[in-house]
């Protein structure tokens, strides 16, 4: 499975601690080891937003959220925010 960083995720996870990193690469090596197992564990918050865009939300914490595109090879990140931070970005796509 390929893993690619889009430069809107590249340029919105500068603005969080490393500790908030820290907890978001976490969450990204549990969603990529749960995929490869088929097993995704329900504390992961993972919500489908976009069927026909293939659209996925995953939560880290309460107030972190990273979005992504799933397809059959390949794992793209696109953005990581608030709930609000991902309404927005959404509009834009």
């Amino acid at each position: 499975m390929r893993i690619e960083f889009k430069k809107s995720f590249k340029r919105a996870i500068r603005k969080y601690s490393p500790r908030q990193r820290q907890e978001i690469f976490n969450s990204i090596q549990t969603l990529i080891e749960s995929m490869e197992r088929f097993q995704i564990p329900k504390g992961l918050g993972l919500r489908l937003l976009i069927a026909k865009s293939r659209i996925w939300e995953l939560r880290v914490t309460a107030a972190i959220r990273i979005l992504f595109r799933y397809e059959e090879d390949l794992l793209e990140f696109g953005y990581v925010g608030s709930h609000d931070e991902i309404k927005r970005y959404l509009k834009i796509l």
